[in-house]
């Protein structure tokens, strides 16, 4: 996973570990189950818009003396922590976008190997919901591609027409991720991280560029935009199918 941010500049990466480090150890003290860096540092880059992720586990019954989470600038950088009970992280089920996060996870303390253990108990994509991500992706892409985008159409609001083609865009992406057994991502990560995956249909990226391109809000301009995406959607099915174990009329039923 790290891999796929090669290509992004690490411009102060070493000094930015180097801090992070710093400030991380002043919570290496009892009751502290463990510590993590996460974002830009965790994934090997740092540029001029990134800032220091760190999140603290702490037992539950630990008083550390600082806030749940706070935003602070040290030594000429950015640091957001978080402080969390480790006896919580451990009940408590992590969305998708926690996962993902920590699925990049650098381990900076872990003196009994109990967060390696639950980062890799929380972020495993299990088999059910690869399954899930792929029939409600599909089904509410051709949904929203088609019927919703249609009926805005008819009901004269060209504006929500093509938002519905945003939408649909948006499902696609889920099941994509799906269908290469990843992690759905921050919404501002996706289209970078998107053409990382192993699999992806023919021409995905003439036909994302055209999907996402928007000249003036017409009909004409929509069925372009929706015959762009509804070529994506094509190349998936099989795929899709052929990984659920079922015809997307039955997906239909499922969503």
């Amino acid at each position: 996973m790290v891999m796929r941010f090669k290509e992004l500049k690490a411009e102060k990466l070493a000094e930015a570990i180097a801090v992070a480090e710093e400030f991380a150890s002043k919570f290496k003290q009892r009751g502290v189950v463990g510590i993590v860096f996460l974002g830009a540092i965790a994934r090997g880059y740092f540029d001029r818009f990134s800032d220091i992720d760190i999140v603290i586990f702490k037992r539950r019954e630990a008083r550390l003396g600082v806030k749940r989470e706070g935003e602070v600038e040290y030594k000429g950088y950015v640091i957001d922590y978080e402080v969390v009970n480790y006896e919580d992280s451990l009940e408590l089920e992590w969305n998708m976008e926690r996962r993902w996060a920590f699925s990049t996870a650098r381990i900076f303390y872990d003196p009994e190997g109990k967060v390696k253990a639950l980062i890799d108990k929380k972020v495993c994509l299990k088999r059910e919901e690869r399954k899930w991500m792929i029939i409600e992706g599909m089904t509410q892409a051709e949904w929203y591609c088609n019927d919703v985008s249609e009926s805005w159409v008819y009901r004269g609001d060209i504006v929500s027409a093509h938002y519905s083609i945003n939408s649909a865009l948006e499902h696609l992406m889920k099941a994509l991720f799906g269908l290469n057994g990843e992690l759905f991502p921050s919404e501002k990560w996706v289209v970078y991280l998107v053409h990382k995956l192993e699999w992806l249909p023919q021409r995905f990226d003439e036909k994302l560029r055209e999907v996402i391109l928007l000249k003036e809000l017409s009909v004409e301009e929509l069925q372009r935009r929706r015959n762009a995406l509804s070529y994506l959607w094509k190349q998936m099915l099989p795929r899709a199918e052929k990984e659920v174990g079922m015809k997307f009329e039955e997906f239909k039923k499922l969503v």
